[in-house]
This record gives structure tokens, sequence and C-alpha cells, in this order.
């Protein structure tokens, strides 16, 4: 039977619109959603698990670790992770970094906020006596 358009109509079956079956053995991808969704949903258990144990005076059960985020790029060098825009400009500047520590740890510059030290040892700061 022919369209409007003198076009004749296709058969459904016949047409190469059909997306071939997707191979057996391959699971298919899991969505970032849902997988951020499952992560969540992970957490709030081991939670609920904790403060059952808590609550009944149980031993806590061991931590579940996370899983690491697969959009950020790790540095080669520091072993610190970044998004990729900023893991561009970072990792050429760590290669040539000379005074870097051997190791990074988290709230290691914990004497920043105390202020500069003064010859005698003290911050400077919530001195009683004034020299004046």
């Amino acid at each position: 039977r022919a369209k409007k358009g003198g076009k004749p109509a296709l058969d459904r079956k016949t047409s190469g619109n059909i997306a071939p079956p997707a191979a057996p053995d391959a699971p298919p991808a899991t969505p970032s959603w849902k997988a951020k969704s499952d992560a969540f949903r992970n957490a709030m258990q081991s939670s609920r698990a904790v403060s059952a144990a808590i609550a009944t005076g149980a031993p806590l059960p061991p931590p579940v670790p996370s899983a690491p985020d697969p959009s950020l790029v790790p540095c080669p060098h520091c072993n610190r992770t970044f998004s990729s825009g900023a893991a561009e400009r970072h990792i050429p500047k760590c290669t040539s970094i000379r005074a870097k520590p051997s190791v990074l740890k988290r709230g290691g510059g914990g004497n920043a906020s105390k202020g500069p030290a003064t010859p005698n040892g003290t911050s400077g700061r919530n001195n009683k006596t004034s020299s004046w």
C-alpha cells in the first residue's frame, strides 16, 4: 500500500531500524544516579545498624568503606584526586614541586589559625600583660 506522498510503506520487520540485541554475557551499564542511590542506601543501612548496636549495647559492626568517585582524576605524583579541569592545571605544577611532603595528612595545618609566633614563644594573642 502506498502512502499519500507516493512512497511505498516500509514493513517494520524488514526495515533496518531495529537495534541488534545486546550481548547476553555483558551486564547492562548502571546509570550514575543508580550507583549514587545505592551508595546512599548502603550508607543509611549501615548507619541504622550502628545506631541499633549502640542502643542495645552490642558490638559495633565493621565500617563499610565507600567507593571512590569515578569522575575524579588521581594525580600520579601526590595521589590526590581532582575534577578533570583541576587535574589539568594541577598535574603539571605537581611535577615541579621540590619541597613536596612525603605524607599529606588531613588537618595537618592545625596551627595556622593561631597566628604568628612571637619571640617569647607565645602566639601573641590573649596576653594579659602589656608592655606600656
